[in-house]
């Protein structure tokens, strides 16, 4: 009569598969978990620059309109509520708007984004808040009249066209080198 059942090399034969597959299982779940980590830093990253970018966008929509900014000394393409500056950083920008201190009520706030050893900071008269961290330099540049002009860069000899700038192209570098773009309608 002849015995029914596995020898004992089968079973370690099976056993060493099982485990083998065990392992390449326990390292696929790793990198998942470790990919999964990674994309929640840079979707939160992502968000804070959708965020920046909007407030922003949302300060240049709400400038003062020319006719009720005083004359000052500015880049002559920008509108009179905008200004471009050096700063340390790269660019300074300062926008004067609009903001609501009641019903059907408005006064006229500076507001300043310049970039310090935080990050980019947003800046009223009375506030400053770390709108961006980790930020290392901005540039602004200026489209009018089809070209892009740099900020904070005055060279007299420059031709410089005759026509209000239609775009701001705000440019933020993290300290890795990597460099976030967005352009504004004016």
């Amino acid at each position: 009569m002849k015995a029914r059942g596995f020898t004992l090399i089968e079973m370690l034969v099976a056993i060493t598969l099982m485990a083998l597959m065990g392992v390449i299982c326990w390292r696929g779940l790793a990198f998942v978990a470790n990919q999964r980590t990674s994309i929640e830093q840079e979707t939160t990253e992502l968000a804070q620059l959708m965020r920046a970018f909007a407030q922003m966008d949302t300060d240049v929509t709400e400038r003062l309109p020319d006719i009720a900014v005083p004359a000052r000394a500015t880049t002559p393409e920008l509108p009179l509520a905008i200004s471009i500056g050096a700063d340390g950083g790269g660019a300074m920008l300062e926008i004067l708007r609009t903001v609501s201190t009641g019903i059907a009520q408005s006064a006229p706030v500076h507001v300043l984004y310049r970039v310090d050893a935080r990050g980019l900071v947003r800046s009223t008269g009375k506030d400053e808040v770390l709108v961006l961290p980790g930020v290392a330099r901005m540039e602004v540049r200026v489209n009018a009249g089809g070209f892009w002009l740099d900020s904070g860069v005055v060279n007299p000899s420059a031709v410089r066209p005759f026509t209000r700038a239609g775009a701001l192209e705000i440019v933020v570098s993290d300290r890795d080198g990597t460099r976030y773009v967005k352009v504004i309608a004016l």
